[in-house]
């Protein structure tokens, strides 16, 4: 006669393992997904912030338009202020993707955003609506009608960075103001 206890031995510890190898598998996996969310968390937040970082860039830039008294102040590369010269065929616009641009000849947005570096931008005084055909902006139909006015075109580009340093967000936006 056959003894069942001794068919039985070694089962338990078969069936063991496969449950902790099953159970090891599905906390390697929680913990890779754990790791995928928070990189992706971590990306949208510098997202976030390069991106409100180049709004604070524009919005410093729109309010540097508004208080200059002159066009002639848009003649400073070294402040990244520039005149664009439609007419003028050896007239380029600065490199935005060049960082010595950023350092050199821009304007530092003072901000209390907790970034790796303050947002900067540039503006292009792009000259008087009538006279320039850059500043000539129509946009769906906006500006069509000329109001007798003339309209000082100005294009501001900035730039943020995110929290690493790494990484960068530019915007750009067009200022019309009434010629001073």
């Amino acid at each position: 006669m056959i003894n069942s206890k001794q068919k039985q031995q070694g089962v338990a510890l078969v069936i063991s393992l496969i449950i902790l190898v099953s159970l090891t598998m599905i906390g390697l996996t929680s913990i890779q997904r754990t790791t995928t969310d928070l990189a992706m968390a971590g990306n949208q937040r510098e997202t976030g912030l390069m991106f409100q970082a180049a709004e604070m860039g524009l919005i410093t830039a729109e309010d540097f338009i508004e208080a200059s008294t002159t066009n002639a102040d848009f003649d400073n590369p070294a402040l990244g202020l520039f005149e664009v010269r439609a007419n003028d065929p050896t007239y380029f616009s600065p490199n935005y993707f060049d960082a010595n641009a950023w350092t050199n000849a821009s304007q530092q947005a003072g901000t209390s955003l907790d970034a790796f570096e303050q947002p900067r931008y540039m503006i292009e005084y792009l000259g008087d609506r009538s006279q320039n055909p850059l500043a000539s902006i129509n946009i769906g139909g906006y500006g069509t009608q000329q109001t007798g006015r003339i309209a000082s075109i100005y294009r501001s580009t900035s730039r943020g960075v995110g929290l690493t340093g790494n990484s960068f967000r530019y915007v750009q936006s067009y200022f019309g103001k009434d010629k001073p």
